[in-house]
């Protein structure tokens, strides 16, 4: 990898001055601008027009070599061919002593990146800015220019009357004045021509460019494949950093922030700031795709639609769906999703392939911002070392854990047959059929409880059916979407929270002991016995209310074949206070068994 060398200008060095400085034929050195990679940057005087201009001479002079005079030249003429008021002006180029040099237009405004500061901008000035830079693009384009390193440093700003005096303190005044200046595009230092091969950076594998704003495949070194889709790229680079006060792909270094740009999805701007527009929003993402035909097919292009979005016309840009942007997310990791499987209060369920082999899993999606990256992968550690501590055939297996843009996910084994839930359809199983599925349940709880291990989040959705109808189970409570959250207490979706034990309905963060699990069991013995939930109502209040303090409907009442022994036991495994209930699972177990050997209850 080639990284290319920092534009941005450093001072000059201590001590520098008049006596450093070069003679250059016709123009008079007033002082040194900067300093970057390749070059030096001096205020001068162009005597024969007697006007001010920045005079940009090669940085090691004659003694330069091959490869950094080519980029000079390269820079120059692309510069020159531009005849654009939203580009700098080339004056003349020429060289002295052997030393290249070029006289270009002095502006004096500083760069866009020095008065951003972090601060996001008013949407439609930044679309303004990105519409105006993204026509001087085109023109770039028409001329088979490709700038291939846009970004705010390379963006200087005009203002007719003075600039702010400092960058400091900038962030506040550009906001303001962002719309009378006059952006010139700079630094064609990377520029690539497209009617000829005379670039000084052709070859496969050389990353050219500022990591945060560089297109993928500028990132991944294909020379061959980089055109003017670059430049839309780093246009919607920069739009979205004037949206959000931050560029797309940001990390604590050059290859992190490239990996990132090479398999990242870019988090929304409406993520990071509710107000971007979303029609804006669409248009930024559209031109950071990962693969330039799904990007606008020219700066043109997107100069319309952004003038569309300015004059309050419908934008061509069409925003992924839900479900499209999730494919795209799983497809990173290796998923393809292929249809929605299930879907709960605060999570959704998809079938999907993964890898080579075509392995179908259970994707298990939770709602994007459910709760911050490290409370998630807290949780994922909690319920790992859960998963290390059993290994029973009954026990669904969880493949992997991970993180999409603030989506948390689950990938684990697929069972075909579904869940109890899916079963349970308003009707009661029949009362042996019940006994069983419940005593497998309680060996499959018991194993857990021997192991010290809590399942915490025991109902009919987390009870997976296998080919011979023997139940396995799924979802600890760290994993539970119900959880990632602080529970409603509006009369907002109630899906779920009927399951909830009356000891985490008080107090969410409660030591989970066994009398939780044998609660689960219980409410899955009942709903087997009537066919439907022990508790539920059309709101989160009431349902919550109804677990906290209401007894179920004795379900006797609703299936006249339970037996008074039988309806006992269930209730009291439901019971509110849970020393009440029965104290180990083997004791539930047991009375399973012997209701099967004795339906009747009989001494």
């Amino acid at each position: 990898m080639i990284e290319r060398p920092p534009t941005i200008f450093w001072p000059p060095p201590a001590g520098a001055g008049p006596a450093d400085w070069p003679t250059v034929p016709g123009y008079e050195i007033l002082g040194e601008l900067g300093r970057g990679g390749m070059g030096v940057v001096y205020r001068a005087r162009q005597l024969n027009s007697d006007r001010l201009v920045a005079l940009k001479v090669i940085r090691d002079g004659a003694l330069a070599g091959p490869q950094e005079r080519a980029r000079f030249r390269i820079e120059a003429e692309a510069a020159a061919r531009m005849r654009h008021p939203n580009a700098v002006q080339i004056y003349e180029i020429s060289q002295t002593q052997g030393s290249p040099y070029f006289a270009m237009e002095l502006i004096e405004g500083g760069g866009l990146d020095q008065y951003l500061a972090g601060q996001p901008q008013p949407a439609h000035q930044a679309a303004d800015l990105i519409r105006t830079l993204a026509l001087a693009i085109d023109h770039a384009h028409a001329q088979k220019i490709v700038h291939r390193d846009l970004k705010p440093a390379n963006i200087l700003l005009s203002f007719s009357g003075e600039p702010p005096a400092s960058a400091a303190g900038a962030g506040a005044a550009i906001g303001a004045r962002l719309n009378e200046a006059v952006p010139k595009i700079t630094d064609f230092g990377l520029a690539k021509r497209l009617d000829s091969q005379s670039t000084a950076w052709t070859q496969d594998g050389a990353v050219l460019g500022t990591a945060s704003y560089m297109a993928p495949e500028q990132a991944a070194g294909q020379a061959r494949d980089i055109g003017p889709g670059v430049d839309v790229y780093a246009l919607g680079a920069i739009l979205y950093e004037l949206l959000t006060g931050r560029p797309p792909f940001q990390a604590d270094s050059w290859n992190r922030t490239v990996d990132q740009v090479l398999h990242d999805e870019p988090m929304p701007p409406t993520r990071l700031h509710a107000n971007v527009p979303r029609d804006l929003e669409t248009i930024c993402l559209k031109c950071l795709e990962k693969q330039p035909v799904q990007r606008y097919l020219s700066a043109g292009e997107l100069a319309d639609d952004l003038g569309r979005f300015l004059e309050g016309k419908p934008v061509a840009a069409v925003p992924l769906s839900e479900k499209e942007s999730l494919a795209r997310l799983a497809a990173r990791d290796g998923y393809q999703l292929v249809d929605e499987i299930g879907r709960g209060p605060r999570s959704t369920v998809y079938l999907a392939q993964h890898g080579t082999l075509k392995q179908p899993v259970a994707l298990k999606i939770f709602p994007a911002n459910s709760c911050a990256r490290e409370e998630w992968e807290a949780r994922f550690r909690q319920a790992a070392d859960l998963w290390a501590a059993v290994a029973h055939p009954h026990i669904v297996p969880v493949h992997r854990a991970g993180w999409w843009n603030g989506v948390p996910y689950l990938a684990v084994e697929y069972v075909a047959q579904g869940s109890l839930a899916a079963k349970l359809v308003g009707q009661a199983y029949p009362i042996p059929q019940a006994l069983r599925l419940v005593e497998q349940l309680a060996e499959i709880v018991g194993f857990l409880h021997r192991q010290g291990i809590v399942h915490g989040n025991l109902k009919p959705s987390n009870v997976l059916l296998a080919a011979d109808g023997i139940p396995r189970v799924i979802d600890f409570r760290p994993s539970g979407g119900l959880f990632l959250t602080p529970l409603p207490e509006d009369e907002s979706e109630s899906a779920g929270l009927g399951y909830l034990p009356p000891e985490l309905v008080r107090d969410p963060a409660a030591e989970l002991r066994p009398f939780t699990d044998i609660y689960g069991l219980g409410l899955i013995l009942y709903e087997l016995l009537t066919g439907r939930p022990a508790f539920g109502a059309v709101g989160a209040r009431e349902t919550l209310e109804q677990v906290r303090s209401r007894d179920p409907i004795p379900p006797s009442r609703l299936n006249a074949d339970v037996k008074p022994h039988l309806e006992a036991v269930c209730l009291r495994c439901l019971r509110k206070n849970p020393w009440r209930r029965y104290h180990r699972v083997y004791d539930l177990l047991t009375r399973m068994r012997s209701f099967q050997d004795n339906p009747e209850g009989r001494d």
